[in-house]
């Protein structure tokens, strides 16, 4: 019987060592330092040709540069330029050796952005002890240079959030946002139409950090843009401020409008970004602060709560699934009245779902208890004494999640 024999056992993985490139010697004019660098456990590619060498470091990840500045002369200066000037090898450690031990020489490649030296006479234990620093120091600048970029990230985050909140007669409003990480997933808005009413977004992007931060951003500007195509610039691009789309869209009631933003978000990010797996739990909320009238969609998000004057605590369900799942879902609105002295309060699961540092869910009843005892107050000692009650729960222990609230209050 002939065939081919399927592999028994157990695969295995080959473990490449890590690569030097030695630029300005040859394998064979530096066979005791091969030998060291091998017994290191390291693996030595040569390079004579400094010009050439960019493009071999590119060609393959290496573990750090090792410059022979006897035989490249002034050119090792150029070339240590070139590198930290090239976005790609900028960050490659770069190691300088001199057999004359030129420290002239030496001294112009750190200036010019060598991270060490090599003396002319060194074992083992002073090669790793430079190789390591050498990697140590780089590490470090990467991590101060993450730092930097997140923390960019950061302001770029705040700023699509409402740098305030507006100021509407009869109506508080109060908002905060606790981010578990440096950036975050969760995002809400509150804006004024020209109709009278006011918008009132939560939402809550799955996953967490810079991933869900950035859909957090594309999802706050598609909910933005299609619930305020005039204040948000959108109708802009369709023809001005006096066409038939613009005088459409402001005589919508506040259900189409809702059920409209809902879908076509959700229609956005599933046909264009479905292979991504990314969604969003949303609550949208119109809110008339003369006449009370609340018009809500909740998609597949944290249900939001009325509180009544004494105390009575009403759910505000799920009116459809989380945008962005699946095309062509259906959204539906549901209209409530609100009095003078009711609140509605929209907040995401990192709320609900904090654990204490002995692993206790803080849970819906501890905030209900909270809420009602703050019913009476405005709604800015509400979403004050819900973070209070929250860091007292959790010790001032980290968040595990992203923490969103908005409050609003008839007066």
């Amino acid at each position: 019987m002939t065939g081919l024999l399927e592999p028994q056992g157990t695969a295995t993985t080959l473990r490449i060592p890590p690569r030097i490139l030695l630029v300005g010697r040859s394998y064979q004019d530096a066979a005791a330092l091969m030998e060291l660098l091998i017994n290191e456990n390291y693996m030595v590619i040569s390079e004579l040709d400094l010009d050439f060498a960019p493009s071999r470091l590119r060609s393959a990840r290496f573990a750090f540069v090792l410059l022979d500045i006897d035989v490249a002369g002034a050119a090792g200066e150029t070339f240590i330029r070139t590198l930290r000037g090239d976005e790609q090898l900028a960050d490659l450690p770069v190691l300088v050796m001199s057999w004359s031990d030129n420290m002239d020489a030496i001294e112009r490649c750190l200036e010019s952005g060598a991270d060490d030296y090599l003396p002319r006479v060194f074992g083992p234990a002073v090669l790793r002890l430079r190789v390591n620093a050498a990697l140590d120091r780089r590490r470090i600048q990467d991590s101060q240079y993450l730092r930097r970029e997140i923390s960019v990230a950061r302001t770029i985050q705040r700023d699509f959030l409402p740098e305030s909140l507006p100021d509407v007669g009869g109506m508080e409003l109060q908002a905060a946002l606790r981010p578990a990480r440096d950036v975050s997933g969760d995002f809400y808005d509150c804006f004024l139409l020209s109709s009278g009413e006011v918008i009132l977004v939560v939402g809550d992007v799955c996953d967490k950090g810079v991933g869900a931060a950035l859909f957090m951003a594309l999802f706050r500007s598609l909910i933005r843009a299609s619930a305020d195509p005039v204040g948000g610039g959108a109708i802009h691009m369709i023809g001005g401020s006096h066409t038939m789309v613009m005088q459409a869209l402001q005589s919508a009631s506040p259900a189409d409008l809702l059920t409209r933003v809902a879908s076509f978000t959700n229609d956005y990010i599933a046909r264009l970004h479905g292979r991504t797996n990314m969604f969003a739990t949303v609550f949208l909320a119109s809110l008339e602060p003369y006449s009370g009238e609340l018009v809500y969609v909740n998609a597949g998000h944290e249900p939001a709560l009325i509180i009544a004057p004494d105390g009575g605590i009403e759910e505000l369900r799920p009116t459809g699934p989380a945008l962005g799942m699946l095309p062509d879902s259906r959204f539906t609105a549901v209209t409530r009245t609100l009095e003078k002295g009711h609140s509605l309060f929209a907040f995401t699961d990192g709320l609900v779902e904090a654990h204490s540092p002995t692993g206790e869910v803080y849970g819906s009843e501890r905030l209900r208890d909270v809420l009602r005892a703050q019913r009476s107050g405005p709604a800015s000692e509400m979403v004050r004494g819900v973070l209070d009650a929250l860091e007292t729960f959790g010790k001032h222990s980290d968040p595990h999640d992203d923490v969103t609230i908005l409050a609003a209050r008839l007066v």
